[in-house]
């Protein structure tokens, strides 16, 4: 390689075996290449990540129609996802008496917690499955709870039998927000990677809009019914083309099965060089090597215990868990779960498609977060949409003390309230949800990929658990923090909440954009990978300019000389 920085390494270099003139396969080529470039033999920093080839080729990958397939396929956990969490809203308003009575304050709470609990479980359960069977077998393990949920659901004529299908539904939930996007980022060509990834926001904000366009008609007797019965469809459509999709590369080198692995990155990489693909596959499977050997050494309760001690780890999952809950917190949840409960209140004639409003901001949004987050880079959009979310929700609170004014500061439903301010406060919350779409809403589902590949799968479990238990603070209380302190308290304390959210980024979230999943684990060595993020981005950006400065004709692989100096 280059006689570059190795990032304050020390490293060891043995005696390289000398290339044969022409590999006869792919497979051949890359085993060579994996003994080439496993000279320094390091933990820490592998080497093959440092490579010119990889380095220059991963600015040059190509998106192809493959990864594209797997991407969807995969997203379709996100579209029951957010279409089992966004049909409550206008479940609660039509269920009226089907129950034998009206629904209390506390038993719409109970009823949208019970799927924040059964998420948590699943979250927390789902990363160390993923590792003993696979990525892809325990998205299909929640398409099974999405199945029996909606089935106990539609069958129910209690509250606590409603309870009970949606604990079941979220298992289900909280399978698709730890693994589908742990699948995605793990297929995804790493130029590609941040916009794959929103795929699967794409699609659960999409199914929460269709929850909303589906609930507006369905607002008559038993009609809920009907809502969570068309969430089933989905999940078995994914079941079936499941067993058409290929496992993570990473999954298949951790079990062995190297073949598997460099077919699936051939037809990801389709259209890039031999060579490339090659480096590629060699880089992987050193870092696949030694998360397996750690992996082997260390049972789940070690992991664990690693997780809190040791800094490599625990320093992922500060960031991690700070940019999850900080999301879950900032309030956005309650809008999505009570929206219509809150429009119904505040006097909206058609609150479900007043709600319709604030989904659709919120599907919008998300398109453009997927143009935007690896051209702008994820830390930056946070750094920038945080603002704007505290803004419109500081700005909601103003227009909740002047509507409520000659009603105690609280909402009392049948109230007439002046229309001037109540638009305003449906202004400021699709302001509110615009930024927070563009940045929040769509990185926390990226945001596993800080964990190193050996903690990866326990890591995003860990993540996904604790934004779940987040949900159900949030879940459990709007209600009752609207009827105890008022609108305008509940809603300044959420916009408080996203303060100390803008200050956790600042300190703490490197910027992930650009580099690959193994090129991640380094910047962690090096306090929070803030300034080592920026170091490694800026030195891709000279490679990249100096590999299109070179002459003509230039090798593009570093010469024996070159990697000697490592």
């Amino acid at each position: 390689m280059s006689d570059e920085k190795n990032y304050g390494i020390e490293t060891y270099t043995p005696t390289r075996p000398a290339l044969q003139s022409r590999a006869t396969s792919q497979l051949e080529k890359a085993t060579i290449s994996h003994v080439e470039h496993t000279g320094p033999i390091n933990r820490i920093d592998p080497a093959a990540l440092h490579d010119d080839t990889l380095m220059v080729g991963e600015r040059s990958e190509k998106l192809t129609s493959f990864v594209l397939m797997l991407s969807f396929v995969a997203a379709v956990s996100g579209f029951c996802f957010g279409y089992d969490t966004g049909v409550i809203s206008a479940a609660l308003v039509s269920i009226k008496d089907d129950f034998g009575h009206i629904l209390a304050d506390q038993e719409k709470e109970w009823i949208s917690t019970a799927t924040s609990c059964g998420a948590l479980v699943g979250a927390l359960s789902s990363g160390s499955m993923a590792d003993k069977i696979g990525r892809k077998w325990v998205l299909a393990v929640g398409d099974v709870w999405f199945t029996i949920g909606a089935i106990i659901i539609c069958a129910s004529y209690s509250v606590p039998q409603m309870i009970v299908g949606r604990a079941v539904l979220g298992l289900g939930v909280g399978t698709a927000a730890a693994i589908a996007p742990l699948y995605i980022a793990e297929v995804a060509p790493t130029r590609f990677r941040g916009a794959l990834v929103t795929i699967q926001s794409l699609a659960i904000t999409g199914g929460q809009f269709v929850s909303y366009c589906i609930g507006i008609p369905l607002t008559g007797h038993n009609g809920w019914r009907i809502q969570f019965g068309i969430g089933i469809a989905p999940a078995l459509v994914q079941a079936v083309a499941i067993h058409y999709m290929p496992e993570s590369p990473r999954y298949d080198l951790l079990r062995g099965n190297r073949e598997a692995a460099l077919s699936t990155i051939q037809r990801s990489y389709r259209g890039m060089s031999e060579d490339y693909i090659a480096v590629k596959f060699a880089a992987l499977e050193e870092v696949v090597g030694i998360s397996a050997e750690f992996t082997r050494q260390n049972n789940l309760k070690a992991r664990l215990r690693l997780l809190l001690s040791e800094g490599k780890y625990r320093k992922p999952a500060i960031t991690a868990l700070g940019i999850g809950i900080f999301q879950q917190l900032c309030g956005f949840n309650s809008l999505m779960y009570y929206a219509a409960t809150i429009f119904s209140m505040a006097g909206f004639d058609n609150p479900t498609a007043v709600g319709l409003i604030v989904s659709g901001t919120n599907w919008f949004f998300t398109f453009v977060a997927m143009f935007l987050l690896d051209r702008v880079g994820k830390r930056r959009i946070l750094l920038s949409t945080y603002p704007g979310m505290i803004a419109g929700l500081a700005l909601a609170a103003v227009a909740f003390w002047q509507m409520t004014g000659e009603t105690g500061h609280r909402l009392v439903e049948g109230a007439v309230y002046p229309k001037q301010w109540s638009n305003m406060m449906l202004g400021m919350m699709v302001v509110f949800i615009a930024f927070y779409a563009t940045g929040s809403g769509n990185i926390t589902w990226t945001v596993g990929e800080v964990f190193p590949l050996e903690m990866r799968g326990i890591g995003s479990s860990v993540l996904a658990g604790g934004v779940w238990a987040a949900n159900i603070l949030i879940s459990a209380t709007f209600l009752t923090l609207m009827n105890a302190i008022g609108p305008t308290p509940t809603f300044a304390l959420y916009a408080g909440i996203c303060l100390a959210g803008l200050i956790f980024i600042y300190f703490c979230y490197p910027e992930p954009s650009g580099l690959s999943l193994e090129e991640i684990q380094i910047i962690y060595n090096y306090g929070f990978g803030v300034a080592k993020s920026r170091e490694i981005r800026r030195e891709h950006k000279l490679r990249q300019e100096g590999r299109q400065d070179a002459p003509m004709g230039a090798s593009a692989s570093p010469s024996d000389e070159q990697v000697g100096k490592v």
